[in-house]
């Protein structure tokens, strides 16, 4: 596959902003609900066009949960509704944080909406990890045939994945007041050297 050409995404929240890379032909759009904070980046559909490859980043206040609750999680539910096989969970690091990752395979009917869907078989690997109260998901999802094409985009979306100090501006100072001084005339007599009046004459008002 010829090398592809990654963009930067920024994220920026009052609670926390972030970046990371993503390919440049992708489409993204972020979607807020819930609490839940999540850039959904669609690539391109299998050749059966059943499936989109998909890349997700997503973010949960949640102080309870820990990455590998979540992970054990999503490895429960996935294998409720699909009788999924699942790998993991394997320690690993995001934004030099522990992290969680898991895999599932499932296979559904697709496209859902089609009078012909297709049996067509999923692989989906996610990275849990945290940073203070907000829980982050990094997910990949494609169709087996295209699974290893694509998994090198999201080793760069979870390589540059990176949180952003916040800038810190520079405080404002409080305005000094200064004393307005009299202000006097260089020509005035008592700065003449020669003690003479001023050369400037008084105004003659003719009665």
């Amino acid at each position: 596959m010829a090398e592809k050409c990654y963009v930067t995404y920024r994220l920026e929240e009052s609670d926390g902003s972030y970046v990371f890379l993503y390919p440049a032909d992708w489409k993204a759009r972020a979607v807020v609900e819930n609490g839940r904070r999540e850039v959904f980046i669609t690539g391109p559909r299998n050749r059966a066009g059943t499936y989109s490859t998909s890349l997700a980043v997503a973010a949960t206040r949640s102080a309870a949960a820990s990455p590998a609750e979540a992970a054990a999680e999503l490895l429960a539910r996935y294998r409720a509704a699909f009788n999924s096989q699942g790998t993991g969970p394997s320690a690993t690091t995001v934004a030099g944080l522990p992290a969680v990752e898991v895999e599932v395979a499932y296979a559904m009917p697709l496209p859902l909406d089609s009078i012909h869907p297709q049996w067509t078989v999923i692989r989906q690997r996610s990275i849990f990890f945290k940073q203070g109260d907000q829980l982050y998901e990094l997910d990949y999802a494609a169709s087996e045939e295209d699974y290893q094409t694509w998994l090198p985009a999201f080793r760069a979306l979870t390589r540059s994945f990176t949180f952003e100090a916040e800038i810190a501006r520079p405080a404002l100072r409080q305005p000094i007041a200064v004393p307005a001084f009299p202000q006097v005339r260089e020509d005035a007599p008592e700065y003449r050297a020669d003690g003479s009046p001023s050369d400037e004459q008084p105004e003659q008002h003719v009665s």
